[in-house]
C-alpha cells in the first residue's frame, strides 16, 4: 500500500530531493480557459505534468501485472486522494474577476495517465459564478502556496488555450518578479520544511485574459 501513503503525502510532506532550497518538485502546466455559449469564463481545464524524479517515486511498486507500466486503477486511486488533499489548498488555483477572488466548485471531472515516464493529471476547476468579459477582467495563477512544488506553464507555443472564446480574446502570460528577501527565504528552507502559506504566490506566473468590448 506504499502508493496510497505517497498519495496521502503528495504536495505536503514528501521529501522529493535532499538538501536545501525550495522548490523540491516541478510540474509543467497547460491551462484551457473554458467559456460558455454566452462568452463567459466558466472555469479552467488543467493538465499537470510532473517531473521525472517525482513521477518515478510516486509510481514505484505500482506495476502489479508486470507489464512495465503502473496499474491504471492505482493511478486513479492516487488521483482521487490527490484531489481530496488539494481541496484544502484550493487546488493550487487562484482566479480573479478584477480584484475579487473567485470561489471554486468541488472537482467532478478528472483523469490521470503516464506520459512516457512522467505522471500527468487533468482536471477541471469550475467557478461558482461565470465571469463576463470584458466587464470583469479575468486572471488566474496556478501555484503551491508553500512553494514546495514549482508550477510553471509549459514552454510550448500554446501553454494557454481558449476553448469557445469570443472572437478577439487573447491572453498575456506574466512572469513572477519576487523580492530578493522572499527568494532568500525560500532558499533557506530545508527539504522537510514547508514555506509559509502564501510564499508560492510570489513565484507564481499570472495569466491576464483580454477580450474586446461587444
Amino acid at each position: 500500500m506504499r502508493w496510497f501513503l505517497i498519495a496521502c503525502c503528495l504536495f505536503v510532506t514528501v521529501p522529493f530531493k535532499s538538501g536545501y532550497a525550495h522548490p523540491h518538485a516541478w510540474a509543467d502546466v497547460v491551462i484551457e480557459i473554458l467559456f460558455d455559449g454566452a462568452g463567459r469564463v466558466m472555469g479552467l481545464r488543467q493538465t499537470w505534468l510532473f517531473d521525472d524524479f517525482y513521477s518515478a517515486y510516486a509510481v514505484e511498486g505500482m506495476d502489479g501485472n508486470g507489464d512495465g507500466k503502473p496499474d491504471q486503477e492505482k493511478l486513479d486511486a492516487i488521483l482521487r486522494v490527490n484531489m481530496e488533499n488539494l481541496k484544502e489548498y484550493e487546488y493550487f488555483t487562484r482566479a480573479w474577476q478584477g480584484d475579487e477572488i473567485l470561489e471554486l466548485q468541488p472537482i467532478t471531472e478528472m483523469s490521470t495517465r503516464m506520459a512516457e515516464n512522467r505522471m500527468e493529471m487533468t482536471f477541471v476547476t469550475t467557478f461558482s459564478k461565470a465571469v463576463s468579459q470584458p466587464l470583469g477582467h479575468f486572471s488566474y495563477s496556478i501555484f503551491d502556496p508553500t512553494y514546495y512544488i514549482e508550477m510553471l506553464h509549459t514552454e510550448t507555443e500554446k501553454p494557454v488555450l481558449l476553448a469557445g472564446a469570443p472572437e478577439g480574446c487573447d491572453y498575456v502570460l506574466l512572469q513572477p518578479n519576487p523580492d530578493p528577501n522572499v527568494v532568500a527565504e525560500a532558499t533557506m528552507l530545508g527539504a522537510s520544511e514547508r514555506g509559509e502559506t502564501g510564499l508560492g504566490l510570489f513565484f507564481a506566473e499570472r495569466v491576464n485574459l483580454t477580450c474586446p468590448a461587444n
